[in-house]
């Protein structure tokens, strides 16, 4: 675990347990010539302190201003990290609580310490790191672990301690402390919930695999920043997500978000610009000016994937069109393959910002080419299957009873195009079928969809997939 968390950073660790001797030492000499009691539990304390922030600040970079929020809280119990950090804390809280002797301002102070760092790991450049809640838990955990330890102990032994001791004037800045910080957290850091998803720190094979990716898709134009591995919500399978860091002196703060599936690494996503303001996130592509036209911005694009991904030369069509209602997000180019009538699974999007920069990068390897079954069902009949699908998961969902001559004039069906899936180790050619609500889009209906998804249909077995890809049952 040890090796696991620190990879190697041995001289830095030397200096911290070096530099804490040292405050610990000074902090109990000091505390004797003041002639305040418990003076070795102080050094003990000023230790521990400098341990834990100098294990936290440990490869610090620049502040994103976002802070995971994990629901599941039993997650980081299975977690190196999660373990490490309940270890950490412990020595806080027993030297402080053997320094203080007072329960309460210990508590607080217990629950307050992890806070302030995750907090300014969030925001302070220079000490930033990826602020997360599972770290918090764990750190409070720990230290809470440490008071109660120390308590035990002074307890068995005679010692004595208080339990009202400092409670009001610790009530009073516990609470001032966390409306203001509050306050503070909401306007400057923005929160990622996730329900039980497992966020953990991702391992040496995955960390090479985005190293890889993101070298494949912009060589060394940007740091690679903090790296997880995150399961998806709702659907068996895992991204590694991370972040890429700028290297402009200018602008340090500057980040974007990527992920890459694993382990099959067979879909990347970069955001590297979300927004319609000029970011050096932006990725250069030599030459390029700024476009006007969704030809210009395709010159750019198709130059990118030529310097990047030469591969998708092969592509049998291309589109561009524009993101946003006037182009202010600039354009996408996506570039697909068809055979024999099918679109095959690998694709490659490339969006061009209006100041002629790559601000995402979307790609899925698959085939170009795939022995498909035989189609069985056409367009109209892969309409009529989903058409079958919404009643019966209407009925299902407790809708009650509805006919497909009611759902027709509800909905606007539209199977567009046969792609090449792969479901339990095989092709097949399945109908992609965009169900569209009618008019504006609103029902007071909760059972039924009010807003536009698309459904999938087995072309050879008929078998109907609605808009979260779950199979739905029709009698």
């Amino acid at each position: 675990m040890f090796t696991a968390i620190f990879q190697n950073h041995y001289d830095y660790l030397a200096i911290c347990a070096l530099t804490a001797l040292v405050l610990g030492g000074a902090t109990w000499l000091l505390s004797c010539r003041r002639g305040y009691p418990f003076g070795i539990w102080w050094g003990g304390l000023a230790a521990a302190l400098t341990g834990v922030f100098g294990a936290t600040f440990m490869d610090s970079g620049f502040a994103s201003r976002q802070c995971v929020i994990n629901h599941d809280l039993a997650e980081p119990f299975h977690s190196t990290q999660g373990v490490w950090n309940l270890i950490m804390t412990v020595p806080f809280g027993f030297f402080a609580f053997l320094a203080v002797r007072q329960i309460l301002p210990v508590l607080l102070a217990v629950v307050a310490l992890p806070l302030l760092i995750e907090f300014t790991q969030a925001t302070v450049n220079g000490l930033g790191r990826v602020c997360d809640s599972s770290d918090a838990e764990m750190n409070i955990l720990g230290g809470i672990a440490g008071l109660v330890i120390a308590i035990v102990i002074l307890a068995t032994r005679g010692g004595t301690y208080s339990w009202r001791a400092g409670a009001k004037a610790s009530l009073i800045a516990f609470t001032v402390t966390l409306f203001l910080g509050g306050g503070l957290a909401r306007s400057m850091v923005s929160f990622t919930h996730v329900d039980g998803t497992g966020l953990t720190v991702a391992a040496s094979q995955q960390r090479q695999a985005v190293e890889e990716a993101v070298d494949e898709a912009f060589g060394d134009h940007y740091e690679l920043g903090e790296i997880y591995e995150q399961p998806c919500v709702g659907t068996p399978c895992t991204s590694i997500v991370f972040n890429l860091l700028s290297r402009d002196k200018a602008h340090p703060e500057a980040f974007s978000n990527g992920s890459l599936s694993w382990p099959d690494q067979s879909h990347l996503n970069v955001l590297l610009v979300d927004s319609d303001r000029p970011s050096v996130m932006g990725y250069p592509v030599p030459g390029a000016e700024e476009p006007s036209t969704e030809d210009s911005a395709f010159k750019i694009a198709q130059q990118y994937m030529l310097l990047h991904y030469p591969w998708a030369k092969s592509a049998t069509t291309h589109k561009t069109y524009q993101v946003g209602e006037k182009a202010e997000l600039g354009w996408m180019t996506s570039f697909r393959w068809f055979h024999n009538g099918v679109l095959m699974p690998r694709m490659l999007d490339v969006q061009v910002s209006r100041a002629g920069q790559i601000s995402q990068v979307d790609l899925t390897l698959g085939p170009m080419k795939a022995q498909l079954p035989e189609a069985k069902l056409d367009g109209s009949q892969a309409e009529s299957a989903v058409l079958d699908g919404l009643v019966a998961q209407y009925r299902t969902n407790g809708g009650g009873e509805v006919s497909s001559a009611q759902f027709k004039r509800r909905y606007q069906l539209e199977a567009f195009t046969l792609k090449a899936v792969k479901r339990d180790g095989a092709w097949h050619p399945e109908w992609l079928v965009n169900v569209t609500p009618r008019g504006n889009g609103q029902t007071t209906d909760s059972e039924a969809l009010d807003e536009a998804e698309m459904w999938r249909v087995d072309a050879v077995k008929g078998t109907v997939y609605d808009g979260t890809d779950a199979p739905v049952e029709i009698k």
